[in-house]
């Protein structure tokens, strides 16, 4: 009967845990990046207009064809969102919404 050092069993135990990491780390990383979703004027109908306004503002270009179809709550939204931007003032975003 062979004999292990307690070495080796540690030298075994690590050699596990980086197995698992590596098989298991890839695997959390996909399912949790497949529940992230992100809003702005194109995302579905469930999204308010203002909050579509809102995400828009901080983030993208004022989207004319979501003013369009909901009008001044897109608008104020958007210049939420905007001015929450460090550095833009509400003329700075007013004019972003300029067609």
């Amino acid at each position: 009967m062979k004999i292990i050092h307690p070495r080796n069993y540690q030298t075994i135990n690590q050699s596990i845990n980086k197995m698992l990491l590596v098989v298991l780390l890839p695997l959390l990383l996909v399912s949790t990046a497949g529940t992230v979703s992100t809003v702005n004027g194109s995302s579905e109908d469930s999204v308010s207009c203002y909050d579509r306004g809102v995400v828009d503002g901080e983030d993208h270009p004022f989207n004319q064809n979501t003013f369009d179809r909901c009008g001044d709550d897109y608008y104020e939204g958007f210049l939420k969102g905007c001015i929450s931007v460090e550095g833009n003032d509400s003329d700075s975003c007013e004019s972003a919404t300029d067609a």
